[in-house]
Parts: structure tokens; C-alpha cells; sequence
């Protein structure tokens, strides 16, 4: 027997001994008593807290002692043995009562609601009843009404046996209950469920961007029907034509409950907040009028009917009706209203409901079900069912299709037995028609009786249709044709929404007439996976008890036997490389592989059986596990019992790994960089953070060096070797030693890191390349035209353009845009080249390696700055003419003068920054008839009297000097236009070109008033 709803725990007892005590062993016994219930007490109180924190019970066990309570957490809570007596079981059998100690007890232990009545109708009594255990230990009898409501009664029958300790875990009711309990009086009962605490919309699809849940209108004529019987001849009865009926049955939504754990039977009432958000236009805010709901696995199912209003659509109304589901909550201290949040409504248009035959495989249109009876009469039947049948369900063989919102006529079930209509307020029904054919004066409907959609041939008595229980079958009844009334109701307005008629023919033996899948059974693993960058593989075996019990044994129950089912059934695909589906239809198809199945056969001494084994490589399972908690496949076992008619026997295979472990991780520890190299971001002092590195030319004087711009990252940590730490123990294949690291840029656009100015004041579009081992550079709003800034070759940082114009001009234009140390933007809007980089690391390439602290800045610091000394001046009408040595102050990135020996130490820094040029270009400014030190004019504009001129000099006059002065920089010559003047200045702008660009400076020259006036 297999335990369902309920799984029954029992423990043997404990014996109890006494003797003659003295009164201080009778206050022992009274504090040993009181300890024991405070410790039950304690238990029980830690074990509601976890559950009320929204834990959930996920087993209950035996122990040598009691019961064992294991939470999802992982935490477990012991309850101790009290009962002397031996031990009992409560549970399920298969037959769906419930068992002690293995005996039936004749209880149901569930019930179905009677039949809903027709409009004006009353429904018909409940079905059955059923039995839970009772918190007092008596069993509980519940009936159910028509309408689906409960009535208690507590019963005399004890659930628990005398003297025994019974635990019986009540998942169905929310209890774990537990007799006998040592130190504790009565049945102990323990909520499984904890207080709801939020709800949260879980979107069907999205509507413009937003969460959303689909309002189905359903328009369809209304049909009219008479009453019929099996009895009498309604061999003309067809529907009437009413009128049209547009109807929204209303909303299914689904709520994620907070906690999981919630119990949702606590939700007193429910009802929706409804909103039009920027409507401009006329119509009303329509209403939700909530109807039912039901919760399971922390997910709360809701169902409204909509009510007034008009629900708006984005595009033709420039607005969205929105819903928020509001709870009234009855918790355990006091009623709670919890409020979720907002979901769209968008309304879709079904039309032309029609009835038709659940024939998988074939159009749609061709499968529509007779409208009148006369018709289904006439032609042949649709299906066959045998002499002796215990019961056909009809519902699985009938479904609805319609026109959907595009237009295209679908079906909307499966078929009438998965309920999904219920879900929008229709429901089925089935009854018998009568009929006669030719001179019989018993009716063809006559031989068989319906319970609910359930059909059963039968022998007619005195002539006429038996109940269901008297009815007695025999072979008599072959060739009888009995035809069956098919009607969809739309249960939210009464009203018969498609009528249609199925005739079934009574045979001896059924004829195929096309493939069936006779079994589903499943098969689920929980094996732990994790990731590891390898081909090893993982079997999963279904184990040959296993294959016994859930297949051999059920297809023994449909008359298959054990040796029809190893010669007959063949594994699709063969034994070595089972072929798998896309799902479990006689119509599935085969699709790609998820490892390789496979067949063997396994000797357990007795018999052989089948072992069917599931093999994955590691890394192909990691791509099948990294966005999915499980993988399933799908193989089929096929017997062809008539040319191209199949049976089908599908296996389910699934892996739900516990843990699944697929994201490695890991950190670099700012304790594994050196801290003199790195600093605060933006900041020029160093061991002030981790942030920036500065990345600069080879240094004056070094060994090799000539000037290139190369900057090892790796010179900046620890043991110049970067360590990845904090990787979980689990993933051996990712630990330190095992992973590659690699550096690339991050990408800089969205961020202030693009554009850049470049010195001529040129704007820069920044972009990555090359897998993200380079910056690209093209002018802004030009993209065609790019070209290499920076790249990374291993760990190295190679700026581009020294002594290449040509193909870098871009990258020298940015580097020499602003000083070394100008981090921040100046007014010129100018600041240092900053790159974004980031560390990487992995085994493997396909198994993304998560990786904390692993970004960073590299500043590219300019390799020489020029500025004006201020000492370039002029004195009007000087004898012989006003000419002046251009002055100019170098430092490098250092702030190394470079006519200062102290630091040059004898080397010559314009030769090896390779300063070749000095050239006067530009308009030359002037304060001359304006506010001093205001150059807003050109000297041309202001007169043309005024000339200054420019010598410039040769590289090697720069470099060495021209035997007057160390270094020459060219010579300003100015005249004057005869006039006498008083004190003005100039700015005039030059460019310096050396070996990594050039280099604009602006330089002011001071011109005093003319000689002696």
C-alpha cells in the first residue's frame, strides 16, 4: 500500500516499571513529570516557531527513542515514547481507505461534491463521505454537499489503538498528530502550516512590459435543450438557437504566498482593488468579484468572475486596468488584511465554441462532434467500447475548440477530463439519448448507464435503462449503438454554450484504430551534481525492483503480462541509444538528446528483468542544470499490435540534483595587491586605496628603456600572480591552482568614461574590441572610422601611437589631453585617460566563474606636460628690434624637470621623449584695447601694425642646444608700427610634437610700453 495525503509513523513502546516509593521519591516523580512536559512543551514551541517562520515538516521518522521531526532547514525535533503497548500504522491503501495495522477499515479517506444543478435547479446529493483523524483521536466523518461544502461529525471510533504511540502526518489538514507522547496528555497537535504574510502576482505573460493576466470573453449563441432519457426515442432532438451571449467568466491569477507555508484555508475572504492608470478617455473601472480559490505548494490559485466597468486596452485607450488582490486573513492573534501587487488586465475576444473529438493528430476541423442527433445516428460511430467495460470516461474523449484571438480555430483542452474549462466557469456534461433502430422496441441507449462521464455497457431490463450499481453486462450487448449528449455550460451566466453528440458502438473485442500510450510511470533522482569542468559521467539507474513495481506490475493490471512485455515491447531507438521525445502523446515525436539511455538486462537469481540506466557527461549535464532546478527525458517502449497501431509505454526520467551545484565563486582580497602601487579612485596618493593603478612609459635611464608604454598588472600583486579565494570546497575543479585569469576591459559606454576629449578638443566615442582586449576610439557621431587606443596583451597594458601618427592619431590625440595628475575633469572639460579593467577567471571556458573584487581603474598617465614660465617678454621700440627666446618648462610624468640635473641625473630627456619640433600655430590673442589678461581677440583684428613672427628651431637645437643655451626653443620677433604704445600681452599658442604626440601650449608674453615714454 502506498501512503497518499497522509503517511502514518509508528513506534514501539516503552515499557513501564513501579515499586513502593517514599514521599521524596514522590516529589522526584513530580519534578521529573514537570520537567517532561516543559520539555515537550519547549519542543512543541521551538517546532511551531520554525513553522510559522515558514519551514516546512519534510519527513517524520522513527528513532529508538520516539519520533523525528526534520524541518526544511535541515533542523529536526525529537517528541519521546510515553506508550507501553506495541506499535500500530494508520495509512492509505491503494484502494484510496484507510489501513490499520494493514486491515481496511472501510473509510474513505476522501470525497467528491455532488453534481452542480442546472439553472433553476437543485444539485444532487453529495457523493459519498470521508474520514480524517481527529485531534480527540476519533475519526472524523465528512459529508460533502452538492455545492461543495463540508459537514463535521465527530464519530464514537477511536484512530489510535490503545496503548501505543501513533504519529500521523495530516499534510491534507495542515496537523501533524501524535498519541502518546511522553509528558504530554491527549493527542498532540501541531500546525504544518504558518501565518500568510504577503502575496506576490506570478505574471502569466506581459502586456507592453508589464505583469500581466489574460480576461478571456467568450461569445458564443446560447443552445436550448429538451430533457431526454435512454428510454424513449429522441432520434430528432437537436439544440435550439437562442440568443448571443458575450461572457467573461473572469480571471485565474496565481499568487506566490510569503511564507510557502501559508495556509491558505485561513483566507476568509478575497476580493480585488481595481485602477485605470492614464486613461484620457470615457468608460468605467472595472470590477473583480472573486468566486474560489485553493492553494498548493505555496502557490494561491484565484478565481473572479469581472463584473461592470470596461477593461482598457494600452493601444486604444492609452491606459492599462490593473488588479491588486487583497486578502482578509484570519491569523492567530486577529484578522489581517495583506494586499499584493498590481497585475495588468488584458481582454482577449473567443468566439465559435464548438465540441469536438479529443483525436490527437488530426485538424481541428475535422474533428467536430455531430449538433444533432439525427445526424450521429446515421453515420458511424465514433468509438468502440467492449461488452464488459467497468466504465469508459467519455470526458477523455471529447474537448472544445474555438476561434482564439488571432483568429485561428484551436482546440482549448486537452480533453474534457483535465478540467481546464472549470478554470473560466464551463463545465461538461454527459447523458444518454434514447433511440430506436428499426422494429427494436428497446431503445440502443437502453444498453448502457452513465455515472457522471463515465459509460458502461449494459443489459437493459423488462426492456428499459438499469441504474449503475444493478446494472449486469454481457456479450449480448455487442453491435448495440447507444448515443451520448455532450453539453458545455457556462456555469457564471446558466446558460448552454455548445451542444454535441458522440455514438459509441459495443463490441466483443476493441479495434485498434490507432496508437495508445497504455503507461506514464516515473522515475526521479536526487543525486547531487556538481560542476567540474570534465567528461566524467553520472549513471542513474533505475533499479530492477523498481522496474517491477511501476511497470511490469501496472501493466499486469491492464492485463500485460511480465513475459508479453519482454517479448513484445521493443525500446525505441535500441538498447544502447534509446531514442527520446518531446513528451508522452501516442503522437510525441523524438528530439534532441540529453545523454544516452540505455537498456540491460539484470539476473536477480530468480528472473531476469530490464534495467534501464541514464548516462551524462558532466559538462553536458552543467548546460542542461545551469538555468533548470531539474532535467527530465522521455523514452518509449513500443508493441505493434496492428499494422502501423502502436501501444506505448513512455518512461520518465528526472534528475533533480540535491544540492545542484553550478555557480562557482570566488573573490580577490584587496590583502593579495601590493598596496604601494594602488590608490583611492581619482586619488594621486599611493597606499590610499584599491581602486586605480597608474599606467606610464618606461622610465628614464632603465635598462632598454626607449620610451615604450607598457604596463604589467601583475607587477602590482602579491608574488606578481593573482589568488583567487573564498571558493566553496565543493567545486575542486575551480579552487586557485586549477583556474586560468585573464584581463580585459570593461565596456565603458552609460558611463562618464566616454566620450573623452582629445587635446585638439576633438570628441572620442570609447568602445571594446577583440573580445575585450582592446579600446577602440572613432570621432563621436563617426563610427565607421576606428582606431586601437589600448590593448592587453596577457597582463601587459600597451598604449598605442609612439612615433606612428598615421595609424594612432587618435590615441595620442586622447593621451595628451590633459596633465598626468588632472584625474578630474578641468574646465576644458580635458582629465587623465581612464580605462575600466576586469579580472577573470575559469577552468573552463563554458562555466562562467563568479568573481567578487575583480574590477578596477588604469589610469594612462601622459608622459610629458609643458607650461609656460611666464618669461618670454618684450620691450616696445628696443634698439635693433624686440625678439625673445620662446621659454618653456618640460616635466615628465613624474614631475621631472628636464633642465633640472638633480633628477635628470645626465640624462637628456628631450632626447629620450624625443622632443623633434616646436611650431607656432594658432591665432595669436591679445588684451591690446581691452581688459588685461582678457584674450578674447585676435592681434590681427585689432591691428595689423603689430606683427610677432616665429624662428623655430631644429630638433637638434632642441635636443642638444644651439651653443648659446642648453636647449632652444625658437625665438618671437615683434615690431612695432611706428606708434608709441603703453603695456599689453599676447597668447600665443604652440605645439610641441614628440614621440607620442603633440602637445598644445599656450604661451603669454608680456610687451611693456615703448622706451623712455
Amino acid at each position: 500500500m502506498k501512503k497518499k495525503f497522509y503517511g502514518a509513523l509508528l513506534l514501539g513502546s516503552v515499557l513501564l516499571t513501579g515499586g513502593m516509593v517514599s514521599c521524596s521519591d514522590y516529589d522526584d516523580d513530580i519534578n521529573s513529570l514537570n520537567d517532561r512536559v516543559a520539555a515537550v512543551e519547549e519542543t512543541v514551541r521551538g517546532l511551531q516557531e520554525k513553522i510559522n517562520a515558514g519551514c516546512v515538516i519534510t519527513s517524520v521518522d522513527p528513532t529508538g527513542n520516539g519520533v523525528k521531526v526534520t524541518l526544511s532547514n535541515g533542523e529536526s525535533f525529537e517528541l519521546l515514547n510515553g506508550a507501553p503497548g506495541a506499535a500500530a500504522t494508520v495509512e492509505i491503501g491503494e484502494n484510496g481507505n484507510w489501513f490499520i495495522n494493514g486491515k481496511d477499515t472501510g473509510k474513505p479517506s476522501r470525497g467528491e461534491k455532488g453534481e452542480q444543478g442546472e439553472p433553476g435547479e437543485s444539485g444532487t446529493a453529495a457523493t459519498g463521505k470521508y474520514y480524517k483523524p481527529g485531534e480527540n483521536g476519533y475519526w472524523i466523518e465528512v459529508t460533502v454537499g452538492a455545492d461543495g461544502k463540508e459537514t463535521e461529525t465527530e464519530t464514537t471510533i477511536s484512530w489510535t489503538p490503545e496503548g501505543t504511540m501513533t504519529a500521523v502526518w495530516d499534510s491534507e489538514n495542515g496537523k501533524l498528530l501524535v498519541s502518546n507522547v511522553k509528558g504530554y496528555n491527549g493527542i498532540l497537535s501541531i500546525s504544518l502550516t504558518s501565518e500568510l504574510k504577503s502575496l506576490v502576482f506570478q505574471p502569466e505573460f506581459y502586456y507592453q512590459g508589464i505583469e500581466a493576466m489574460e480576461a478571456k470573453t467568450f461569445n458564443y449563441t446560447e443552445k436550448g435543450v429538451k430533457e431526454v432519457n435512454a428510454d424513449d426515442d429522441f432520434t430528432t432532438d437537436a439544440p435550439t438557437e437562442l440568443d448571443g451571449v458575450a461572457m467573461t467568466p473572469g480571471l485565474v491569477a496565481k499568487y506566490h504566498m510569503n511564507p510557502s507555508s501559508a495556509n491558505w484555508k485561513d483566507i476568509k475572504s478575497l476580493s480585488y482593488i481595481s485602477d485605470d492608470k492614464n486613461y484620457t478617455r470615457a468608460g468605467g473601472v472595472v470590477k473583480a468579484k472573486v468566486f474560489d480559490w485553493e492553494g498548493e505548494e505555496g502557490i494561491l490559485t484565484v478565481h473572479s468572475q469581472l463584473t461592470d466597468g470596461t477593461i482598457k486596452d494600452i493601444q486604444n485607450d492609452g491606459k492599462v486596468t490593473v488588479l491588486a488582490l487583497q486578502a482578509n486573513y484570519s491569523g492567530s492573534e486577529k484578522d489581517t488584511i495583506i494586499t499584493s501587487d498590481y497585475a495588468a488586465v488584458k481582454a482577449t475576444n473567443y468566439k465559435d465554441m464548438v465540441l469536438a473529438n479529443a483525436a490527437l493528430g488530426q485538424p481541428v476541423h475535422t474533428m467536430h462532434l455531430y449538433t444533432n442527433a439525427q445526424d450521429a445516428i446515421n453515420n458511424a460511430a465514433s468509438h468502440e467500447i467492449v461488452w464488459n467495460h467497468e466504465g469508459l470516461d467519455v470526458a477523455t474523449l471529447v474537448q472544445t475548440h474555438y476561434d482564439d484571438s488571432q483568429n485561428s480555430h484551436v482546440a482549448w483542452d486537452v480533453t474534457a477530463a483535465d478540467k481546464t474549462v472549470e478554470d473560466y466557469g464551463f463545465k461538461y456534461s454527459f447523458e444518454l439519448v434514447g433511440y430506436h433502430k428499426g422494429n427494436n422496441r428497446t431503445s440502443e441507449s437502453a444498453h448502457a448507464v452513465m455515472k457522471g462521464s463515465l459509460l458502461k455497457p449494459c443489459m437493459p431490463v423488462d426492456g428499459k435503462q438499469p441504474t449503475w450499481d444493478a446494472a449486469e453486462q454481457n456479450k449480448a450487448e455487442k453491435d448495440r449503438e447507444p448515443l451520448v449528449r455532450v453539453i458545455l455550460t457556462d456555469t457564471v451566466s446558466n446558460k448552454i454554450a455548445a451542444v454535441g453528440y458522440v455514438k459509441f458502438k459495443i463490441v466483443e473485442k476493441a479495434t485498434p484504430t490507432e496508437s495508445e500510450v497504455i503507461l506514464t510511470p516515473e522515475f526521479g533522482f536526487n543525486y547531487e551534481y556538481t560542476v567540474n569542468c570534465t567528461e566524467t559521467e553520472k549513471p542513474l539507474q533505475i533499479e530492477w525492483h523498481d522496474f517491477e513495481e511501476d511497470i511490469l506490475a501496472q501493466l499486469e493490471k491492464q492485463g500485460i503480462s511480465k513475459e508479453d512485455f519482454h517479448t513484445n515491447f521493443e525500446l525505441d531507438g535500441g538498447n544502447d541509444d534509446a531514442t527520446q521525445y518531446d513528451g508522452k502523446l501516442a503522437t510525441s515525436m523524438s528530439t534532441s538528446k540529453k545523454g544516452i539511455v540505455k537498456q540491460t538486462i539484470t539476473d536477480t537469481g530468480a528472473e531476469e528483468t530490464q534495467i534501464i540506466t541514464w548516462t551524462l557527461k558532466n559538462n553536458e549535464a552543467y548546460q542542461l542544470f545551469k538555468n533548470n532546478k531539474s532535467i527530465s527525458v522521455i523514452v518509449r517502449y513500443s508493441k505493434e499490435i496492428e499494422p502501423n497501431v502502436y501501444q506505448f509505454v513512455y518512461v520518465t526520467l528526472t534528475w533533480t540534483p540535491n544540492p545542484r551545484n553550478v555557480q562557482p565563486a570566488g573573490t580577490l582580497e584587496n590583502s593579495d595587491k601590493i598596496k604601494n602601487y594602488w590608490y583611492a579612485y581619482n586619488s594621486a596618493t599611493p597606499g590610499s586605496g584599491y581602486s586605480d593603478i597608474h599606467a606610464n612609459v618606461e622610465t628614464v635611464g632603465e635598462t632598454n628603456a626607449d620610451d615604450e608604454f607598457k604596463s604589467d598588472i601583475l607587477n602590482t600583486f602579491d608574488g606578481n600572480n593573482v589568488t583567487v579565494s573564498g571558493v566553496n570546497a565543493v567545486y575542486t575543479a575551480f579552487q586557485d591552482a586549477n583556474l586560468t585569469k585573464t584581463f580585459t576591459f570593461v565596456d565603458p559606454q552609460s558611463t562618464d568614461m566616454t566620450p573623452v576629449k582629445g587635446n585638439s578638443g576633438t570628441m572620442y566615442d570609447i568602445t571594446v574590441g577583440d573580445n575585450g582586449t582592446t579600446l577602440y576610439a572613432n570621432v563621436v557621431n563617426n563610427p565607421l572610422v576606428k582606431q586601437a587606443v589600448v590593448k592587453i596583451n596577457g597582463s601587459i597594458l600597451e598604449y598605442q601611437g609612439k612615433d606612428n601618427e598615421t595609424l594612432y592619431s587618435f590615441a595620442r590625440d586622447i593621451l595628451n589631453a590633459a596633465d598626468h595628475a588632472q584625474f578630474v575633469a578641468n574646465n576644458e572639460g580635458k582629465k587623465t585617460f581612464t580605462a575600466q579593467i576586469q579580472i577573470n577567471a575559469e577552468n573552463c571556458s563554458y562555466v562562467p566563474f563568479e568573481l567578487e573584487n575583480n574590477e578596477f581603474f588604469a589610469k594612462f598617465l601622459r608622459p610629458i606636460t609643458i607650461s609656460d614660465p611666464h618669461e618670454t617678454n618684450f620691450v616696445d621700440a628696443t634698439t635693433g628690434g624686440a625678439k625673445a627666446d620662446l621659454k618653456l618648462t618640460f616635466v615628465d610624468w613624474r614631475d621631472h624637470n628636464f633642465d633640472n640635473a638633480s633628477v635628470t641625473k645626465g640624462q637628456n630627456y628631450y632626447k629620450y621623449y624625443d622632443v623633434e619640433s616646436i611650431a607656432q600655430n594658432g591665432d595669436i590673442m591679445t588684451d591690446l584695447n581691452g581688459t588685461t589678461g582678457v584674450f578674447d581677440r585676435k592681434l590681427s583684428d585689432v591691428t595689423g601694425k603689430v606683427k610677432f613672427t616665429f624662428t623655430a628651431p631644429t630638433k637638434s637645437e632642441i635636443q642638444n642646444g644651439n651653443g648659446i643655451v642648453n636647449h632652444y626653443f625658437g625665438t618671437l620677433n615683434y615690431e612695432n608700427n611706428g606708434t608709441t604704445v603703453g603695456d599689453f600681452q599676447i597668447k600665443v599658442p604652440f605645439d610641441v610634437t614628440y614621440d607620442w604626440g603633440t602637445i598644445q601650449v599656450y604661451v603669454i608674453c608680456k610687451i611693456s610700453q615703448t622706451e623712455a615714454n
